[in-house]
């Protein structure tokens, strides 16, 4: 079985997932949505834990998703 991986769809991903989770610690909130910049989606953003992980995914075509 042959996995491939687009490294610049993934580098995206977890840039735009750290950018989201600083703004949401300077803002001191734990749930945000915003649009998503590859696609006419929403990306949804929850932080959890006393460290504060982030879930992050795109309820749009792209399904882009992470977790920290």
């Amino acid at each position: 079985m042959s996995l491939s991986f687009d490294k610049e769809a993934i580098m995206s991903t977890i840039t735009d997932g750290m950018k989201m989770k600083s703004q949401m610690l300077k803002k001191g909130i734990t749930s945000a949505r915003v649009k998503c910049p590859k696609c006419d989606g929403m990306l949804h953003a929850r932080l959890a834990g006393r460290k504060n992980h982030i879930r992050f995914w795109c309820d749009g075509p792209c399904k882009r998703q992470m977790m920290e």
